[in-house]
Protein backbone atom coordinates (compact mmCIF):
# COMPACT_ATOMS: atom_id res chain seq x y z
CA UNK A 1 0.00 0.00 0.00
CA UNK A 2 3.02 2.48 0.51
CA UNK A 3 5.82 2.10 -1.16
CA UNK A 4 8.96 0.61 -0.32
CA UNK A 5 11.00 4.42 0.27
CA UNK A 6 8.40 6.22 1.66
CA UNK A 7 7.90 2.88 4.63
CA UNK A 8 11.45 3.43 5.25
CA UNK A 9 11.47 6.99 5.54
CA UNK A 10 8.29 6.70 8.24
CA UNK A 11 10.32 3.72 9.93
CA UNK A 12 13.43 5.77 10.53
CA UNK A 13 11.36 8.74 11.70
CA UNK A 14 9.97 6.62 14.74
CA UNK A 15 6.90 5.77 12.88
CA UNK A 16 4.76 2.64 14.05
CA UNK A 17 3.05 1.70 11.19
CA UNK A 18 0.08 -1.00 10.80
CA UNK A 19 -1.47 -1.13 7.24
CA UNK A 20 -3.04 2.45 7.04
CA UNK A 21 -2.66 3.54 10.61
CA UNK A 22 0.15 4.90 12.64
CA UNK A 23 1.27 6.34 15.78
CA UNK A 24 4.42 7.91 16.74
CA UNK A 25 5.80 9.06 20.47
CA UNK A 26 5.81 12.77 20.47
CA UNK A 27 9.12 14.73 21.32
CA UNK A 28 6.84 15.83 24.17
CA UNK A 29 6.04 12.78 25.68
CA UNK A 30 9.85 12.11 25.90
CA UNK A 31 10.38 15.24 27.30
CA UNK A 32 7.67 14.76 29.76
CA UNK A 33 8.81 11.37 30.45
CA UNK A 34 12.37 12.32 31.21
CA UNK A 35 12.65 16.09 31.77
CA UNK A 36 8.98 16.11 33.37
CA UNK A 37 8.23 18.98 30.92
CA UNK A 38 4.94 19.35 29.81
CA UNK A 39 3.47 20.42 26.09
CA UNK A 40 1.42 23.64 25.49
CA UNK A 41 -1.40 21.65 25.03
CA UNK A 42 -0.90 21.17 28.50
CA UNK A 43 -1.15 24.37 29.25
CA UNK A 44 -3.68 25.45 27.15
CA UNK A 45 -5.80 22.37 27.63
CA UNK A 46 -5.32 20.62 30.63
CA UNK A 47 -4.06 17.43 28.80
CA UNK A 48 -1.65 14.90 30.58
CA UNK A 49 1.40 15.50 28.31
CA UNK A 50 2.79 11.95 28.85
CA UNK A 51 -0.99 10.53 28.66
CA UNK A 52 -1.49 11.48 25.37
CA UNK A 53 -1.22 9.50 21.92
CA UNK A 54 -0.26 10.89 18.70
CA UNK A 55 -1.67 8.83 16.38
CA UNK A 56 -3.72 8.89 12.72
CA UNK A 57 -5.87 6.50 10.90
CA UNK A 58 -4.35 7.51 7.03
CA UNK A 59 -0.28 7.57 7.67
CA UNK A 60 0.30 9.42 3.71
CA UNK A 61 -3.03 9.71 2.62
CA UNK A 62 -4.31 13.49 2.38
CA UNK A 63 -5.64 16.09 -0.34
CA UNK A 64 -3.33 19.00 -0.26
CA UNK A 65 0.62 19.64 -0.28
CA UNK A 66 1.03 22.09 2.19
CA UNK A 67 5.14 23.28 1.97
CA UNK A 68 5.39 23.31 5.70
CA UNK A 69 4.32 20.01 6.13
CA UNK A 70 6.90 17.91 8.04
CA UNK A 71 6.39 14.89 7.01
CA UNK A 72 8.07 12.87 3.59
CA UNK A 73 5.56 14.02 0.43
CA UNK A 74 5.82 12.28 -2.75
CA UNK A 75 7.42 15.26 -4.71
CA UNK A 76 10.16 15.23 -2.44
CA UNK A 77 11.39 11.99 -3.47
CA UNK A 78 10.27 13.02 -7.36
CA UNK A 79 7.30 10.43 -6.88
CA UNK A 80 4.23 10.48 -9.01
CA UNK A 81 0.75 8.94 -7.37
CA UNK A 82 1.24 6.08 -9.26
CA UNK A 83 5.00 5.46 -7.86
CA UNK A 84 3.97 6.11 -4.55
CA UNK A 85 1.33 3.43 -4.40
CA UNK A 86 -1.04 6.28 -2.94
CA UNK A 87 -4.50 4.78 -4.08
CA UNK A 88 -7.26 4.59 -1.89
CA UNK A 89 -6.37 1.36 1.01
CA UNK A 90 -8.74 -1.32 1.89
CA UNK A 91 -9.67 0.71 4.84
CA UNK A 92 -10.13 -1.62 8.02
CA UNK A 93 -13.06 -1.22 10.86
CA UNK A 94 -12.64 1.18 13.61
CA UNK A 95 -12.13 -1.54 16.56
CA UNK A 96 -9.44 -2.86 14.63
CA UNK A 97 -8.09 0.64 14.07
CA UNK A 98 -8.62 1.64 17.68
CA UNK A 99 -6.58 -1.70 19.05
CA UNK A 100 -3.70 -1.16 16.97
CA UNK A 101 -3.40 2.72 18.15
CA UNK A 102 -3.17 1.11 21.99
CA UNK A 103 -1.00 -1.70 21.06
CA UNK A 104 1.17 0.80 19.21
CA UNK A 105 1.20 3.11 21.90
CA UNK A 106 2.09 0.90 24.52
CA UNK A 107 5.09 -0.76 22.13
CA UNK A 108 6.76 2.31 22.29
CA UNK A 109 5.98 3.38 26.22
CA UNK A 110 7.46 0.22 27.27
CA UNK A 111 10.56 1.07 25.99
CA UNK A 112 10.87 3.40 29.08
CA UNK A 113 10.67 0.52 31.51
CA UNK A 114 14.65 0.19 30.52
CA UNK A 115 15.32 3.72 32.73
CA UNK A 116 12.26 3.40 35.16
CA UNK A 117 14.75 5.08 37.59
CA UNK A 118 14.83 7.63 35.64
CA UNK A 119 11.03 8.09 34.70
CA UNK A 120 9.51 6.89 37.78
CA UNK A 121 7.39 3.73 38.03
CA UNK A 122 4.12 6.35 38.54
CA UNK A 123 4.62 8.14 35.55
CA UNK A 124 5.38 4.98 33.30
CA UNK A 125 1.97 3.49 34.52
CA UNK A 126 0.05 6.47 33.37
CA UNK A 127 1.49 6.63 30.50
CA UNK A 128 1.05 2.81 29.49
CA UNK A 129 -2.74 3.72 30.37
CA UNK A 130 -3.38 6.64 28.10
CA UNK A 131 -6.27 9.08 28.73
CA UNK A 132 -6.36 11.77 25.28
CA UNK A 133 -5.58 10.94 21.65
CA UNK A 134 -4.81 13.44 18.82
CA UNK A 135 -5.58 12.36 16.03
CA UNK A 136 -3.35 14.41 13.96
CA UNK A 137 -0.26 12.83 13.23
CA UNK A 138 -0.39 12.57 9.51
CA UNK A 139 -2.45 12.63 6.69
CA UNK A 140 -6.19 13.81 6.99
CA UNK A 141 -7.70 11.74 9.31
CA UNK A 142 -11.62 12.61 7.11
CA UNK A 143 -10.21 10.19 4.78
CA UNK A 144 -10.66 7.26 7.35
CA UNK A 145 -14.31 6.19 6.44
CA UNK A 146 -15.05 5.15 9.56
CA UNK A 147 -14.01 7.95 11.36
CA UNK A 148 -16.92 9.22 13.57
CA UNK A 149 -17.36 5.60 15.07
CA UNK A 150 -13.73 5.21 15.85
CA UNK A 151 -14.12 8.52 18.12
CA UNK A 152 -16.61 7.12 19.89
CA UNK A 153 -14.77 4.32 20.52
CA UNK A 154 -12.55 6.17 22.14
CA UNK A 155 -14.82 8.29 24.59
CA UNK A 156 -16.48 5.33 25.19
CA UNK A 157 -13.22 4.10 26.29
CA UNK A 158 -12.46 7.20 28.35
CA UNK A 159 -10.45 9.33 25.93
CA UNK A 160 -10.69 12.81 25.52
CA UNK A 161 -10.53 13.01 21.34
CA UNK A 162 -8.47 15.93 19.41
CA UNK A 163 -9.02 15.62 15.76
CA UNK A 164 -7.26 18.14 13.26
CA UNK A 165 -8.50 18.22 9.79
CA UNK A 166 -7.73 20.49 6.73
CA UNK A 167 -11.51 21.33 6.53
CA UNK A 168 -11.88 19.91 2.62
CA UNK A 169 -14.70 16.88 3.21
CA UNK A 170 -17.50 19.38 4.68
CA UNK A 171 -19.98 16.76 5.56
CA UNK A 172 -17.33 14.54 7.89
CA UNK A 173 -16.63 17.67 9.86
CA UNK A 174 -19.87 17.82 10.07
CA UNK A 175 -20.92 14.63 11.30
CA UNK A 176 -18.01 13.91 13.77
CA UNK A 177 -18.08 15.07 17.04
CA UNK A 178 -14.84 14.92 18.77
CA UNK A 179 -14.14 16.53 22.18
CA UNK A 180 -11.94 19.30 20.07
CA UNK A 181 -12.56 20.12 16.77
CA UNK A 182 -9.54 22.07 14.60
CA UNK A 183 -9.22 23.25 11.46
CA UNK A 184 -6.00 23.84 9.80
CA UNK A 185 -6.42 27.12 7.86
CA UNK A 186 -2.97 28.57 6.38
CA UNK A 187 -4.57 30.48 3.67
CA UNK A 188 -6.86 33.53 3.73
CA UNK A 189 -7.66 33.39 0.15
CA UNK A 190 -7.30 31.16 -3.13
CA UNK A 191 -4.09 32.27 -4.22
CA UNK A 192 -2.14 32.06 -0.62
CA UNK A 193 -3.68 28.48 -0.08
CA UNK A 194 -2.63 27.08 -3.87
CA UNK A 195 0.93 28.52 -2.90
CA UNK A 196 0.91 27.06 0.84
CA UNK A 197 -1.44 24.15 0.46
CA UNK A 198 -0.93 23.13 -3.01
CA UNK A 199 -4.66 22.69 -2.92
CA UNK A 200 -7.53 23.32 -5.84
CA UNK A 201 -10.18 25.45 -5.99
CA UNK A 202 -12.92 23.06 -5.07
CA UNK A 203 -10.69 22.41 -1.95
CA UNK A 204 -10.63 26.26 -1.11
CA UNK A 205 -14.33 26.44 -1.44
CA UNK A 206 -14.99 23.66 0.71
CA UNK A 207 -12.52 24.70 3.77
CA UNK A 208 -15.20 27.97 3.21
CA UNK A 209 -18.14 25.87 3.76
CA UNK A 210 -16.41 24.12 6.79
CA UNK A 211 -15.89 27.36 8.53
CA UNK A 212 -19.62 27.84 8.45
CA UNK A 213 -20.14 24.96 10.45
CA UNK A 214 -18.66 25.39 12.65
CA UNK A 215 -20.73 27.31 14.73
CA UNK A 216 -22.66 24.49 15.27
CA UNK A 217 -20.00 22.48 16.89
CA UNK A 218 -19.70 22.28 20.54
CA UNK A 219 -15.61 22.70 21.04
CA UNK A 220 -13.49 24.25 18.03
CA UNK A 221 -10.24 25.93 17.31
CA UNK A 222 -8.80 27.04 14.40
CA UNK A 223 -4.63 26.77 13.95
CA UNK A 224 -2.65 28.32 11.46
CA UNK A 225 0.71 27.90 10.86
CA UNK A 226 2.59 31.06 10.18
CA UNK A 227 5.14 31.49 7.62
CA UNK A 228 7.13 34.53 7.33
CA UNK A 229 7.00 35.82 3.60
CA UNK A 230 4.09 34.04 2.64
CA UNK A 231 0.98 34.07 5.72
CA UNK A 232 2.21 36.17 8.13
CA UNK A 233 0.04 39.34 7.63
CA UNK A 234 -2.60 38.51 10.24
CA UNK A 235 -5.55 40.89 9.57
CA UNK A 236 -5.91 38.97 6.39
CA UNK A 237 -6.92 36.36 8.42
CA UNK A 238 -9.71 38.01 10.55
CA UNK A 239 -12.89 38.33 7.88
CA UNK A 240 -12.55 34.05 7.72
CA UNK A 241 -11.68 33.71 11.55
CA UNK A 242 -14.50 36.44 12.42
CA UNK A 243 -16.97 33.89 9.86
CA UNK A 244 -15.83 30.74 11.32
CA UNK A 245 -16.71 31.63 15.31
CA UNK A 246 -14.33 29.02 16.17
CA UNK A 247 -14.62 28.98 20.32
CA UNK A 248 -10.21 29.32 20.01
CA UNK A 249 -7.27 30.58 17.58
CA UNK A 250 -4.05 29.56 17.51
CA UNK A 251 -1.49 31.14 15.79
CA UNK A 252 1.72 28.62 15.76
CA UNK A 253 5.01 29.77 13.81
CA UNK A 254 5.97 26.85 11.24
CA UNK A 255 8.94 25.02 12.49
CA UNK A 256 12.19 24.43 10.25
CA UNK A 257 11.92 20.66 10.84
CA UNK A 258 11.28 17.22 8.88
CA UNK A 259 10.85 17.34 5.48
CA UNK A 260 9.82 21.25 5.21
CA UNK A 261 13.60 21.70 5.15
CA UNK A 262 13.83 20.68 1.86
CA UNK A 263 11.02 23.44 0.57
CA UNK A 264 11.23 26.32 3.56
CA UNK A 265 14.41 28.05 4.84
CA UNK A 266 14.87 28.73 8.56
CA UNK A 267 14.38 32.11 8.37
CA UNK A 268 10.93 31.28 7.33
CA UNK A 269 10.11 30.50 11.13
CA UNK A 270 8.64 33.69 13.50
CA UNK A 271 10.69 33.92 16.45
CA UNK A 272 8.32 34.19 19.29
CA UNK A 273 8.45 37.26 19.64
CA UNK A 274 6.97 38.04 16.61
CA UNK A 275 3.91 35.29 17.12
CA UNK A 276 3.21 37.25 20.68
CA UNK A 277 2.76 40.45 18.54
CA UNK A 278 0.45 38.98 15.47
CA UNK A 279 -1.77 37.75 18.80
CA UNK A 280 -1.88 40.90 20.28
CA UNK A 281 -2.65 42.74 16.63
CA UNK A 282 -5.48 40.20 16.23
CA UNK A 283 -6.58 40.86 19.47
CA UNK A 284 -7.16 44.39 18.69
CA UNK A 285 -8.80 44.11 15.62
CA UNK A 286 -11.03 40.94 16.08
CA UNK A 287 -13.30 39.28 18.41
CA UNK A 288 -10.36 36.91 19.43
CA UNK A 289 -8.87 37.81 22.88
CA UNK A 290 -4.82 37.05 23.23
CA UNK A 291 -5.41 34.81 26.68
CA UNK A 292 -2.07 32.32 26.68
CA UNK A 293 1.38 31.66 24.63
CA UNK A 294 4.32 28.99 25.04
CA UNK A 295 7.37 30.01 24.08
CA UNK A 296 9.05 27.42 23.14
CA UNK A 297 6.45 25.62 20.79
CA UNK A 298 6.36 29.72 19.43
CA UNK A 299 2.18 29.37 19.73
CA UNK A 300 -0.68 31.96 20.90
CA UNK A 301 -3.48 30.79 22.38
CA UNK A 302 -6.56 33.43 21.33
CA UNK A 303 -10.45 33.03 22.65
CA UNK A 304 -13.41 33.91 21.22
CA UNK A 305 -14.93 37.03 23.53
CA UNK A 306 -18.39 35.87 22.07
CA UNK A 307 -18.69 32.05 22.81
CA UNK A 308 -16.77 32.22 25.83
CA UNK A 309 -15.63 28.46 27.28
CA UNK A 310 -13.63 26.81 29.91
CA UNK A 311 -9.85 26.63 27.68
CA UNK A 312 -9.36 23.83 30.63
CA UNK A 313 -10.62 20.16 29.51
CA UNK A 314 -12.84 18.17 31.92
CA UNK A 315 -11.66 14.50 31.63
Amino acid sequence: MISEEIFRILRKQRYQIDNHTAVKLCGWVRKKMLEDKNCYKSKFYGIETHRCIQCTPSVIWCQQNCIFCWRVLPQDLNLGLKDANLKEPNWEEPKVVFEKIINMHKRIIMGYKGVLDRVGEQKFEEALNPKHVAISLSGEPTLYPYLDELIKIFHKRGFTTFVVSNGILTEVVEKIDPTQLYISLDAYDLESYRKICGGKREYWESILNTLDILNEKKRTCIRTTLIRGFNDDILKFVELYERANAHFIELKSYMHVGYSQKRLKKDNMLEHSEIIKLAKELDKNSDYVFIDDSEESRVALLQNKNRRIDPKIKV
